[in-house]
């Protein structure tokens, strides 16, 4: 049984307050706020996610390419997830992936996904996009920005595969929980 710092009501609350901060951005999708909500999004991940065997270890959210959603993933650099701080890598080469805990591939960056897919095929790092047909590659995780909020949705089939699993919380908070097979 995994202990959070979070109860579920307080990772709603922020997710919420989160969403209220985004204002008016819908008119430009590639806003500061949206990357922050994202950046939110993946660091609650960071906490509410179980990976094997990396006790002890930096946690480490890395990007396979330059998007780090406008710079907003380096605030999550030093903080801590499940007692262990957070190193956040950006560029990273496709061969030192299985390193990190979480994978982000952004939306700029969606040449490389199905490379990074390969890549890291079983490995127990979580990748996280924000590229529309990211779902059809396999990711374990699509943030999808609709109307004036940001969504996720997650592939219990592709975790299950990489040995991840998602607290029953976080699931609750999912847009869609799928098993799909890339």
């Amino acid at each position: 049984m995994f202990i959070f710092p979070l109860n579920l009501r307080q990772f709603m609350l922020l997710v919420f307050m989160a969403q209220l901060s985004m204002g008016g951005w819908a008119q430009n999708a590639n806003s500061v706020a949206e990357y922050r909500v994202k950046a939110a999004y993946i660091y609650n991940f960071a906490k509410y996610v179980d990976w094997p065997g990396d006790e002890g270890k930096p946690f480490r959210v890395c990007t396979a390419g330059k998007d780090d959603l406008g710079g907003a993933l380096s605030a999550l650099d030093r903080r801590t997830a499940q007692g262990r701080e957070i190193q956040v890598r950006r560029d990273v080469a496709l061969e030192q992936l299985k390193e990190c805990q979480i994978a982000f591939v952004g939306d700029t960056d969606g040449k490389l996904l199905n490379q990074v897919m390969r890549q890291l095929n079983g490995s127990p790092v979580l990748v996280v996009s924000d590229l529309r047909q990211a779902a059809d590659s396999g990711v374990h995780i699509l943030l999808q920005a609709t109307d004036d909020r940001v969504e996720f949705d997650v592939n219990l089939a592709t975790m299950q595969k990489a040995n991840l699993k998602a607290s029953s919380q976080m699931l609750k908070l999912a847009r869609s929980t799928k098993s799909v097979k890339p």
